[in-house]
């Protein structure tokens, strides 16, 4: 990866993790593009105003591309939200709606964008989650919408690698974005002994630094890959019974 300049477009560019990769490729010499429905609390170079469930402005975001730079050599599909309920709780609307944000918007976007990323042999950063990873009891949407844009990550840059575009699957823990405050929540979120204070800010740096050396899944932090592995593999029946503890199921 060279030090040139790099057009980069992130989705959810607002707030939490997007506005902390936007301010990190920016101060590495990056011209950034950022997607959100509100306007961010800093001023970026470029800001596209979006909403990215919407066709129409799906494809306003490609002619901007398209218009301004004919080339597009990063995308960071970051924008989503969560959902605190178990199945039986979480209404129908609210599931296609998360589904529609965290999933598919994440796929009609870079199928748009694929011509442009194309001509710069780009590279595609898909945020999923550890959650999709491990199963979390009340988060089920979430885990299984973060899991299809893992599988979505992993397929997509098998079929992507002959034309040198470079996918990105980053799974973090929990980070503090303020997730929570913009989640569906059908009940109150335990403090769980893997809560974390990790800032947005550290991991837009390790998101950073793994593109740069064209990674292709991060788990984040690194440790956590191991202790995924303990409570799927080798500690489940414990786990699952913190977990009914936790949730008051």
């Amino acid at each position: 990866m060279n030090d040139s300049k790099k057009i980069v477009l992130i989705t959810g560019a607002s707030s939490g993790l997007g506005l902390a990769m936007a301010k990190c490729f920016l101060s590495h010499g990056h011209i950034v593009i950022g997607v959100s429905r509100h306007r961010p609390p800093v001023e970026l170079p470029h800001w596209i105003e979006a909403d990215i469930t919407q066709r129409s402005d799906q494809e306003k975001i490609a002619a901007f591309v398209a218009e301004k730079f004919d080339r597009l050599d990063v995308l960071v599909n970051n924008a989503g939200m969560g959902s605190y309920a178990t199945w039986e709780e979480l209404p129908e609307a609210e599931l296609r709606k998360l589904f529609e944000l965290d999933f598919f918007a994440v796929v009609a976007l870079t199928r748009i964008l694929l011509p442009q990323l194309a001509k710069a042999q780009g590279s595609i950063i898909n945020i999923s989650s550890a959650a999709g990873k491990l199963w979390v009891p009340c988060m089920g949407a979430y885990c299984a919408a973060k899991a299809a844009v893992a599988m979505f990550s992993n397929t997509l840059g098998v079929e992507l690698s002959r034309r040198n575009i470079h996918v990105l699957d980053v799974a973090p823990g929990q980070i503090n974005t303020g997730f929570s405050r913009r989640a569906f929540a059908h009940r109150d979120v335990p403090d769980s002994p893997g809560s974390s204070r990790t800032s947005p800010e550290k991991l837009a740096s390790f998101v950073y630094r793994a593109w740069q050396r064209k990674k292709r899944r991060v788990t984040y932090p690194a440790m956590l890959k191991f202790a995924l592995f303990w409570l799927r593999a080798i500690i489940p029946g414990i786990y699952q019974k913190v977990s009914l503890k936790l949730w008051k199921i």
